[in-house]
């Protein structure tokens, strides 16, 4: 089993994780609907039912990499919408805003470099704020939601859907396996920065933070409504609550 020492420190992380996801992002859509064999879509599907599209909206996309769900957003959103993708690396929004080019969309989306503990926005704009298999990455997850809370609106609502371990012995051996020693080999194929983030993956993933804690957190912000759905075998978490 490949371990790696992770970081746990906010500014330690926050380097280490623009690290991991430089020299992968123009792979990165390919490889991620491979490795998810495409149940990535039906996971950010699932989060995105959650946001009421009937209504203009202004949805702030965390952790957005290359835009994924942020286009998605985009796509479903009415035209007076506005649709923000926030992340910290720059090669992976350099992807986002060349695919912004070629993604039909008929309201505003544009892509703010910066981190989600300390969020260039001013209070209350947001109507939601999502984050697509990203939340792992968050070294001070208190102070990404402090920072949440702060710039939704009343009502507003936080929606998470990531990677956790799954508590299912059987799963998680089997699961253990595939994302330790399958997805490596696979990364080893397409390049050695590959096999280090796909490592990294791994690791983010044993060392996750459970449902539970998550909630926990929220709840103490002072989120409400909070609710985990959990898919695939329990393997994703889908985390919903509402300021």
């Amino acid at each position: 089993m490949s371990r790696m020492e992770i970081p746990s420190k906010f500014v330690d992380k926050a380097k280490f994780v623009r690290v991991i996801f430089t020299d992968v992002e123009n792979e990165y859509d390919t490889l991620l609907h491979s490795m998810t064999l495409t149940f990535d879509s039906v996971w950010r599907k699932r989060m995105l039912s959650k946001i009421d599209f009937s209504n203009e909206v202004r949805v702030l996309d965390l952790a957005c990499g290359t835009g994924l769900v942020t286009f998605q957003l985009g796509r479903l959103a009415k035209k007076e919408s506005v649709v923000v993708g926030l992340d910290l690396s720059p090669a992976m929004l350099s992807v986002a805003r060349r695919k912004r080019a070629s993604v039909q969309s008929d309201c505003s989306v544009e892509f703010v470099r910066a981190v989600g503990e300390f969020m260039p926005f001013r209070a209350g704009f947001f109507s939601s704020i999502t984050v697509g298999l990203a939340l792992r990455n968050f070294a001070n997850k208190l102070a990404v939601f402090k920072d949440a809370w702060r710039v939704l609106a009343p009502s507003g609502w936080f929606l998470s859907v990531d990677f956790i371990r799954p508590e299912n012995p059987i799963v998680w051996t089997v699961y253990r396996f595939h994302i330790f020693r399958i997805l490596p080999a696979i990364g080893r194929l397409v390049s050695s920065y590959w096999n280090r983030t796909l490592i990294y993956l791994a690791n983010s993933i044993l060392l996750s933070t459970p449902p539970s804690e998550i909630c926990a957190i929220l709840k103490e912000v002072g989120f409400e409504q909070i609710s985990v759905e959990k898919m695939s075998l329990g393997i994703v978490a889908l985390i919903r609550a509402q300021k």
